[in-house]
C-alpha cells in the first residue's frame, strides 16, 4: 500500500522495488495552463491531477513525475517541500542548469521510506513573482535512466506561459495599494461600460495564497472574479502578505489580514469607477473570520458573502476539521479519537509557546495513530517513534509562528454578533475543513443576536470546501477533480446579489 503525503503536492513513496524499464520513452507536449506553464512529458504515464503523472508500470512503481508552480518566493517553496524530503534544510545543490529564459538550481535527494529508499530530483526556479518546481521521484535501479530521459528534458522543455487577457469580456487593471508599511498587489476587473459599478474585495483562506488562491490546478477566488465581472461586478483580489508582488511576512495575522482587507476596500471605495454604496467583501474560509471581523467595524461594507466561513472558535474549526479529514481519508474510530483528544493540550502548548511540551505531546499523539495503523502502512512508515519524533518537529516548524496563534484564539461569532449588513453564507455539504453542521449554524445564530433580518445561509450538498462537485470531500480528493465549481455555486452567488446590488439585466 502507498504512503501519501498531502502539502501542495503529493509524493507516492511505494513498498516494493522493480526492475528497471527498458520499455523506450517517448515525450508528448504539455501545457498546463492551471499552473501556467508548457513543457513535454512521458507519453502513457498517468495523470493525477495537480500536475503529477504516475508511472505505474507496476502497483509498486514509484515512479512519480512532479510539474508545478507556486505563488511564492523559492525560499517559502522550499520550507513546503523538505519535511515531504525528510529534510530539515536545503540540501547543497548538485548544480544548475540554463534555458533560454531560465535558470534552474538542481538538487538529488535519496529518501528513505521504512526499508526502502526511493531517488528525488529536484529542480526549481523564480520568475514573475511565481516559483518552478520539477521533481522526479524514482527507484535507484531506474534513476539514471530516467534522469537522462525525463527530468533533464522536462525541465530544458519548460516555459512560462502568462495568461492572454486580451479576449476577456472586461477590463484587467494590474495594481498595488498600501496598508501603513506594507505594499500589496492585486488585480481589479471592471465591467464593460462607464459604471460606476458595485465592487467585491476577494479575502483568500489560511496560508499564503496568491490573488486567485491557486490551490493546485483549483483557483476559486480567480474563478469568482472572473463569473462576477461577466456579471456586471467590479472586483479587487490581491496576493496575500509575502506571496506574488505583495510584501511583508506570509505569516500575517489574522488582525493584520483584516487591516489589508480594510485597506482594501477603502482603496477602491475611492476609485471613479466604484459605487461606494455598493461595496462589499467575500471571504473564503479564513477570509469569512475576516469579513466577520469587517463586517462588525467597517463603515465601508454594505454587504458580505462568506464561502465557508468558520462560525466559531478557532480551536474549536480545528478539532471538528482533524476529525472529519482523518474520517474522510479512511481512518477508524480509534485513530480519530486517539488524535482529536491530544488536540487542546497540544494547542495549549502552541498559546504557551512551549515547543518542548507541543513536541512531546505531538509525537506521543502521532505515534498513538501510526500504531493503529494496518501492518502494511506501520511498516512503510520504518521506526515508529523515528517517525512520530520527526513529524511532530515537522509540525512545530508550521505551527509555532504568529499566524497560527492568532488562527487559535479568534472567535468569529463575537463579530457576526455586531454585523447588520445583509450576508450570504455558503457552505459544502461535503466540506471537511469548514464542516456546515458545525458552523453554518453558528453564524446563523450570531445574526440573529445581531437582530440582522437580511441573512441566507445556503448549503450545498456535494460541494467541498473549494466548491467543486465532491464524492468525499477529502483533501487528497482534490486534485482528482476537475478545477471548477458546482454548477449550483455561481447561479447562488449571481442570484443573491442580483437582489441586493445594481447589477445589469
Amino acid at each position: 500500500m502507498k504512503k501519501v503525503f498531502i502539502l501542495f503536492m503529493i509524493l507516492v513513496l511505494g513498498t516494493g522495488i522493480i526492475a528497471a524499464q527498458e520499455t523506450e520513452i517517448t515525450l508528448e507536449p504539455l501545457n498546463d495552463t492551471h499552473f501556467g506553464l508548457t513543457t513535454v512529458v512521458p507519453s502513457g504515464w498517468t495523470s493525477l491531477g495537480n500536475g503529477l503523472l504516475q508511472r505505474g508500470a507496476t502497483p509498486e512503481d514509484v515512479t512519480l513525475l512532479g510539474i508545478q508552480s507556486a505563488p511564492f518566493k523559492i525560499d517559502a517553496l522550499m520550507d513546503a517541500v523538505l519535511p515531504q524530503l525528510g529534510l530539515s534544510e536545503v540540501p547543497e545543490s548538485v548544480g544548475t542548469l540554463e534555458t533560454e529564459t531560465l535558470t534552474w538550481t538542481l538538487y538529488k535527494v535519496d529518501v528513505s521510506a521504512g526499508a526502502q529508499t526511493v531517488m528525488v530530483d529536484l529542480a526549481v526556479t523564480e520568475a514573475d513573482n511565481k516559483s518552478y518546481l520539477v521533481l522526479l521521484q524514482t527507484s535507484p535501479e531506474d534513476y539514471d535512466a530516467l534522469h537522462e530521459a525525463v527530468f533533464l528534458p522536462v525541465v530544458e522543455a519548460l516555459e512560462i506561459v502568462k495568461p492572454n487577457v486580451a479576449d476577456l469580456p472586461y477590463v484587467v487593471e494590474e495594481l498595488t495599494f498600501t496598508n501603513e508599511d506594507v505594499t500589496l498587489a492585486g488585480t481589479l476587473t471592471l465591467p464593460e461600460g462607464k459604471g460606476p459599478f458595485p465592487a467585491v474585495v476577494l479575502v483568500s483562506g489560511s496560508g499564503p495564497q496568491d490573488r486567485d488562491e491557486t490551490i493546485g490546478a483549483m483557483k476559486p477566488l480567480g474563478l469568482v472574479a472572473d463569473e462576477l465581472t461577466r456579471a456586471g461586478m467590479a472586483v479587487l483580489r490581491y496576493d496575500d502578505r509575502g506571496v506574488g508582488g505583495s510584501g511583508g511576512d506570509i505569516f500575517a495575522t489574522i488582525e493584520e489580514t483584516t487591516a489589508d482587507a480594510a485597506a482594501a476596500l477603502d482603496f477602491l471605495s475611492k476609485r471613479p469607477e466604484i459605487n461606494a454604496d455598493e461595496l462589499g467583501i467575500l471571504g473564503h474560509s479564513e477570509g469569512g473570520i475576516v469579513a466577520a471581523g469587517l463586517g462588525a467595524t467597517d463603515p465601508n461594507i454594505d454587504f458580505i458573502i462568506v464561502m465557508a466561513g468558520p462560525g466559531v472558535t478557532g480551536k474549536e474549526v480545528l478539532q471538528e476539521q482533524g476529525r472529519q479529514i482523518l474520517k474522510a481519508e479512511g481512518g477508524s474510530d480509534e485513530m480519530i479519537e486517539a488524535q482529536t483528544s491530544a488536540q487542546p493540550a497540544i494547542w495549549e502548548a502552541i498559546e504557551n509557546d512551549d515547543r518542548e511540551k507541543f513536541i512531546e505531546l505531538a509525537t506521543q499523539a502521532t505515534l498513538e495513530v501510526a500504531q493503529l495503523l494496518p501492518e502494511a502502512d506501520r511498516e512503510s512508515l520504518g521506526d515508529l517513534e523515528t517517525y512520530a519524533k520527526t513529524s511532530a518537529e515537522q509540525q512545530a516548524a508550521g505551527y509555532f509562528n504568529p499566524w497560527f496563534r492568532s488562527f487559535l484564539a479568534t472567535d468569529p461569532a463575537a463579530d457576526w454578533a455586531q454585523t447588520t449588513v445583509p450576508v450570504l453564507a455558503v457552505f459544502g455539504g461535503k466540506d471537511v475543513q469548514v464542516p456546515a453542521e458545525q458552523n453554518a449554524p453558528a453564524i446563523e445564530a450570531a445574526l440573529a443576536e445581531a437582530g440582522n433580518e437580511d441573512v441566507t445561509i445556503v448549503t450545498l450538498p456535494d460541494a467541498n470546501h473549494l466548491f467543486q462537485q465532491a464524492e468525499i470531500g477529502s483533501l487528497s480528493e482534490y486534485a482528482q477533480l476537475d478545477p471548477v465549481f458546482t454548477e449550483d455555486f455561481v447561479p447562488t452567488l449571481v442570484e443573491w446579489l442580483q437582489a441586493h446590488v445594481t447589477l445589469p439585466e
